[in-house]
């Protein structure tokens, strides 16, 4: 439903709305009639996917598709066909490893799918349980939080969690800050009044009267009415844009890619399965037999028939040869088919569909899945070294091609942590107005210094003093890290009096080494050292119109230094000089600490450097005046620091009893700008929120990447500017009309405005901007086609980081809901860690491009070997057993080693590739197609060698005792039965020795030492294969295998895994394969090493003539 605007209307007409009374709240027969108009006050959660539906999405993929029908027409044959080489177990080992690792990926998919959801959940935990509430005239100190109902009074305290959106009524407090900065991204905590603001259509931010669920109270107390709950809060909002951003998310570039790479693949197979059917022609025209099917394809079962094809390869294969398996003879006259002639040959169709699959057996490489899985997981392992925590596996990859990063402001590119970086004070004479810069980005005392400061004058002193004592915060030191309680401001201020330390260099080193030794139990000696002077006894609170706040302090009798920790007590007789003659006779000081504007106009005096009170003339007025603009124009937070240590009147002798004649004065908030008048001038801290160092070299990696960044804020427009400038987002003096927007102000534009505006090349500054307004960022720039990272931590990021291409949340200071909304969290919430990631996404897409190479181009040799095999009409050197042995164990580990190679230098310097581009090239392709040809050719040159040769190359293969044939005779092995007089010998292998029954039987039980020869050469050629895949154009020279020792690794695992099944006779005897001997071993290196010098040629003509790469930039030169 339409919240009503209570934003925009005052107190009287928001209780009237809402039928309510302040004092009493609703009544029981109310809330009864309200409930069953407005539910509970709970966040609603979508109904979960069923498990059922998450499994079968796992399965709606193209290559998981050919796998899944590979394996049941595998599973089919191996069932229904009476084969006696393929039995038992054997048999049905192919579709049994095929659907083993479909289920492990589909395990693995749904236990993330299962987890991904997590963000609903978190935004529960942000509400509060329980809420004060006043009903039937009582208050309800527990009533549970989802109780509550549009119109319920409700009262706020400090440190309560805003249990629903509220309109503020009435404040208990001089003051009310909350702290919402996970819903808007401001950086500090912020005011509320209990006035209406201007206009109903306004950001979140400008809302002052409201508060809002999830939310936190900083200070002070109110009153305030219910004005929505549960979904139609501003939090119940996020959870509806995460759900609508979940039903949004598209696929990543990886899955399109291998989604497109699957798809030509399965084209390539239809390719190679019509093309194959010349070969299986001519090869049946030869048979001798019409009522068996022998030969290369009956021990070949279906393996990879893809679903993705619309014809699939069995079925062309058929209808093309349909003529040997189905014949009829016309009527008289008449091309009409006579049913009575019909012949159908079941024997030929059988063999004729096992021809295709043959061909097909080794097109898809079964391991793929697998690899890529295993790549990405490694990613993500060496990106957590790094520091980034990915969450979704696919999104190591999509970080390569990122094109936009848009990023929050507050906690990503700044610490989130305020700080002094100038600090302001008057030297030894009105004419010496000084300045200082602060370092140090954190709330840790020792990680910045005054630069510049040569001694604590008694100024400085004074200012310390003050920023010690008007102070509500503390530091506490845990977990490894300084951290604020309280509001940032205050603590900042804190962090400033450890930095200006205290009188004396021993004293100082001092409590920096009791800091040192235990942080925990001394985070801030010097404050303490101040803060011990002065015994406090009453606090004027800040309110908004005279925009500060003050202390009323009396002199500590015990001293200085009293109670601090590492601190050495000092002479109370300072206090005269430094005070004047109020402290000097007991009276009391009041401190002051507010806006600076606010606070200089009730300024007359000045402290100097050494002590002395003087007035503060024109001149000296002005001059603070033009300082205090030239740093607001820095967007810096200006705070003033003052002291009253004379005309106090009564409050000169306030004891902090509640008898004393100023109690009265002190409980009026309308006397406190009179107090706080006629002060004495003490100096100007500038705080912000300040970047963090290491990010401006990170935009600068960025820009030579050719990625652009665009800030996303919540904060105001200046401030924003002002930040962007320093990181190197925006250039120093450059205009920002179109480049730096209000959330507001964007929305307002038409569709086409909106886009050129986030097409227009450099940085971007979007700034008050509400959780929809980062969507609709977010959506417009991958609709055009950008790939988007999304960086965030509070609440309010979250549907966008759900939204965009990669989700990037903070681990520190991100909010659990913005964590599970994510893609990656960053352990140290630094942005510098986003673009480290970019570039280890880019190495890994490059890595992945190796193995796919290294993979595919070894699957198009098994291919090849097949069909060269069926074209020549020779037996079947591989049998589909060897083939997946060589697919998933023996290519496994190069392929997953591949992913350690180290990335290209000039990585970062190369424009990112667009999400569109294609995963594979003509280039490539050929490529493939060359490599794959002579790994088809060596195969089976290796096993035509042994059947047709005694030696070769030199190299003896006559030592086993075996018959050397003719080459015709071997293609010519069908007819051998028909041969007069063809004998075979027994043969050596090993120890054991191969006979056959029959001399015809030398072609098919006595072929294992030809097959054993043509997989050992496919082996150990798909290792040098994978060396080749280092690099894509540069030379083994240039990239020589050394540089990447777990590739070397890998390959001496996968060749012990060979040499095993070679050598174990039980092993052997599974695959069928029998040991060789060393010259045998010779000629398997004789046929594989020339791969290597193909490649080189083709690796040549790439660089120097297709992938001609361009001057390389001179940062990268240096790098």
């Amino acid at each position: 439903m339409a919240v009503w605007p209570a934003w925009a209307a005052p107190t009287d007409e928001v209780l009237k709305h809402h039928g309510t009374d302040l004092a009493a709240g609703l009544s029981s027969s109310e809330v009864e009639a309200r409930r069953a108009k407005c539910g509970y006050n709970e966040l609603q959660k979508a109904p979960g996917t069923p498990l059922w539906k998450l499994v079968l999405e796992q399965f709606d993929d193209t290559l998981v598709k050919i796998l899944l029908l590979a394996a049941a027409v595998s599973f089919g044959l191996a069932l229904f066909e009476d084969n006696p080489d393929e039995s038992g177990v054997r048999a049905f080992i192919e579709p049994l490893v095929i659907v083993l690792i479909l289920v492990l990926n589909a395990t693995v998919g749904v236990w993330q799918e299962s987890n991904a959801e997590n963000a609903l959940e978190a935004l529960k935990e942000m509400t509060a349980d329980t809420a004060k509430v006043f009903r039937d005239g009582q208050l309800i100190s527990d009533l549970p939080a989802r109780e509550l109902l549009p119109g319920d009074v409700v009262e706020i305290h400090t440190g309560d969690k805003v249990p629903a959106d509220i309109r503020v009524v009435q404040l208990k407090t001089a003051v009310l800050r909350v702290e919402q900065a996970a819903l808007t991204g401001e950086s500090v905590a912020v005011a509320k009044s209990a006035g209406p603001v201007a206009q109903e259509e306004c950001e979140l931010q400008a809302k002052e009267c409201m508060l809002f669920a999830g939310t936190g109270i900083a200070s002070g107390a109110c009153l305030g009415v219910v004005n929505s709950i549960g979904m139609d809060t501003e939090i119940g909002k996020i959870q509806a844009q995460i759900q609508e951003a979940s039903e949004e998310e598209s696929d990543t570039p990886l899955k399109k890619k291998l989604d497109e790479f699957g798809e030509m693949l399965a084209k390539v197979i239809l390719y190679i399965c019509i093309a194959g059917k010349a070969a299986a022609a001519g090869w049946a025209a030869g048979r001798a037999s019409t009522d068996t099917c022998s030969g290369p394809s009956a021990a070949v079962p279906g393996l990879h028939c893809p679903a993705a094809l619309r014809l699939p390869p069995p079925l062309a294969v058929w209808l093309i040869n349909y003529k040997h398996f189905l014949s009829w003879k016309p009527f008289p006259g008449s091309w009409i088919p006579d049913p009575s002639t019909v012949e159908f040959s079941v024997a030929k169709a059988t063999f004729y569909f096992k021809v295709a699959v043959a061909l097909a057996v080794a097109a898809i490489p079964e391991g793929l899945p697998a690899v890529i899985t295993t790549c990405l997981a490694l990613g993500t392992r060496k990106m957590a070294k790094r520091n980034a925590i990915v969450r979704q596996l696919p999104s190591v990859e999509t970080l390569g091609c990122t094109t936009v990063i848009c990023s929050d402001k507050t906690g990503t590119l700044t610490t989130n942590q305020m700080s002094a970086v100038r600090l302001v004070a008057f030297g030894r004479s009105l004419t010496q107005l000084a300045q200082w810069e602060v370092t140090g980005s954190t709330y840790d005392p020792d990680g910045g210094a005054v630069l510049g400061l040569a001694g604590l004058d008694r100024n400085l002193e004074a200012l310390a003093e003050a920023c010690a004592l008007c102070n509500d915060a503390r530091i506490e030191y845990k977990a490894g890290h300084h951290r604020s309680v309280g509001q940032p401001t205050e603590a900042a201020l804190l962090v400033l009096a450890e930095k200006l330390g205290v009188p004396g260099e021993a004293a100082q080193r001092q409590i920096v080494r009791a800091r040192q030794a235990d942080p925990e139990a001394s985070p801030t000696g010097a404050c303490a050292f101040h803060a011990s002077k002065y015994e406090k006894l009453a606090t004027l609170e800040f309110d908004r119109d005279r925009k500060s706040m003050s202390v009323i302090c009396s002199p500590s009798p015990a001293g200085p230094g009293a109670g601090a920790a590492g601190a050495t007590p000092r002479r109370s007789g300072r206090l005269t000089s430094l005070l004047g003659g109020g402290a000097a006779g007991g009276g009391n000081v009041l401190f002051v600490k507010g806006a600076a504007e606010c606070v200089l106009q009730r300024c007359t005096k000045v402290m100097l450097a050494d002590g002395s009170v003087v007035p503060l003339d024109k001149e000296a007025r002005l001059e603070l005046v033009r300082l205090l603009d030239g740093l607001a124009a820095r967007a810096l937070r200006l705070l003033a620091f003052a002291l009253k240590a004379s005309d106090l009147a009564d409050l000169a002798d306030f004891d902090g009893s509640e008898r004393h004649r100023a109690r009265k004065r002190l409980a009026d908030p309308a006397q406190y700008e009179a107090i706080e008048s006629d002060l004495v001038f003490l100096g100007l801290a500038g705080l912000q929120d300040p970047p963090r160092p290491e990010v401006r070299p990170a935009i600068e990696d960025c820009h030579a990447a050719g990625i652009r960044v665009v800030v996303i804020t919540g904060d105001n427009k200046l401030t924003a500017e002002a930040i962007c400038r320093s990181i190197g987002v925006f250039e120093e003096g450059q205009a920002l009309e179109g480049s730096s927007l209000t959330g507001l102000a964007f929305a307002a534009l038409p569709d086409t405005e909106k886009r050129e505006v986030l097409s227009q090349p450099g940085g971007l500054c979007f700034s008050r901007a509400e959780p929809r307004h980062k969507q609709d960022i977010v959506r417009l720039l991958k609709d055009m086609g950008e790939v988007t990272a999304m960086t965030g931590d509070g609440v309010n990021d979250a549907p966008a980081l759900k939204l965009a291409d990669i989700g990037v949340a903070m681990g520190i200071t991100g909010t659990e809901v913005a964590k599970e909304a994510s893609d990656m969290v960053l352990a140290d919430d630094n942005f510098a860690t986003v673009v480290a990631a970019v570039e280890e996404g880019r190495a890994i897409y490059n890595n992945m491009k190796a193995f796919i190479r290294y993979m595919i181009s070894s699957n198009i040799g098994e291919v090849a070997s097949i069909f060269l095999a069926a074209a020549l009409g020779l037996p079947e050197g591989l049998i589909p057993v060897q083939l997946l042995w060589v697919n998933l164990v023996t290519d496994g580990p190069p392929a997953t080693a591949l992913g350690f190679n180290p990335a290209d230098p000039d990585i970062m310097t190369k424009p990112p590739r667009r999400a569109d581009d294609h995963f594979i090239t003509p280039w490539i392709l050929f490529r493939w197609l060359v490599v794959g040809s002579y790994v088809g050719f060596a195969t089976v040159g290796s096993f035509a060698t042994w059947y047709t040769s005694s030696s070769f190359l030199g190299i003896d293969l006559s030592g086993d005792g075996h018959t050397p044939i003719t080459f015709a005779q071997l293609r010519d092995w069908e007819s051998c039965r028909s041969w007069e007089g063809f004998q075979a010998s027994p043969y050596t292998a090993g120890s054991a020795t191969v006979t056959f029954d029959h001399p015809c039987d030398y072609f098919t039980v006595g072929k294992v030492k030809a097959s054993t020869l043509s997989l050992s050469v496919l082996v150990a050629i798909e290792m040098f294969n994978a060396m080749n895949a280092l690099s894509e154009d540069n030379s083994l020279v240039q990239m020589p295998p050394w540089r990447n020792p777990w590739l070397l690794v890998a390959m001496v695992v996968s060749l012990g895994l060979h040499a095993v099944i070679l050598y174990v006779p039980l092993l052997a005897d599974i695959f069928s394969i029998v040991p060789l001997s060393l010259n045998e071993c010779l000629l398997v290196l004789a046929y594989s090493l020339p791969v290597i010098l193909l490649d080189e040629v083709l690796k040549f003509i790439g660089r120097n003539f297709v992938n001609k790469p361009a001057a390389l930039p001179a940062k990268a030169k240096e790098d």
